[in-house]
């Protein structure tokens, strides 16, 4: 029994795979929440078919400006700026600095720095938004807004994307790489491991 399920999600995976991009996420994520499927056909469209897939998450690497793009099954309830299920993730190379960590954190909890690898990632349900806040996380770090400015920038760009209509800062990302090379920091061991003396 268990080999026959098996057999039929690896035929259902090789028939979604050959039916083009956007079909084929749609058929991984037929049984998906809604969030999540509307999530999935949008950046197939968009970039193509993911490079990996599991029973709960989609994804794609170095598709556009990003380093990995995920479509979560299921993802975080959030209620900022509105109601909604952070179900795609979507992560850039960019170095916060240490003290402003608290700052992005006020600005947006969905967009979360990454010192180790360097990067910088969003939450959110649409790529719009997902580009809305990493632009403004961007003017936090640069001390253009302070978070609460930018929270209200948010929550009126917000209020346009759910009017239809594509505010600047949701049509294309600000957010320059501003480092050159890597941008990771894996920090400084602590404790070293014991010498070998013979």
């Amino acid at each position: 029994m268990p080999s026959q399920n098996r057999s039929r999600c690896i035929l259902a995976l090789v028939l979604a795979l050959s039916a083009g991009p956007a079909r084929a996420a749609e058929r991984l994520a037929q049984d998906w929440p809604e969030a999540s499927r509307k999530a999935a056909e949008a950046v197939a469209d968009k970039y193509g078919a993911p490079q990996e897939q599991t029973a709960t998450l989609l994804i794609w690497h170095r598709n556009g400006p990003w380093i990995r793009t995920v479509v979560h099954k299921v993802g975080a309830e959030h209620d900022f700026p509105a109601k909604h299920s952070d179900v795609l993730e979507q992560s850039l190379p960019y170095k916060v600095p240490l003290n402003l960590f608290s700052a992005v954190a006020t600005f947006n909890g969905s967009v979360i720095p990454d010192r180790t690898r360097g990067t910088l990632t969003t939450y959110g349900a649409s790529e719009a938004e997902n580009v809305l806040s990493l632009n403004l996380a961007r003017a936090v770090v640069r001390g253009e807004l302070t978070a609460e400015q930018a929270r209200d920038k948010e929550v009126a760009a917000a209020q346009q994307l759910a009017n239809g209509q594509v505010p600047d800062l949701a049509a294309k990302l600000t957010l320059d790489q501003q480092q050159e090379g890597d941008v990771s920091d894996p920090d400084t061991a602590m404790i070293l491991p014991p010498s070998r003396t013979r």
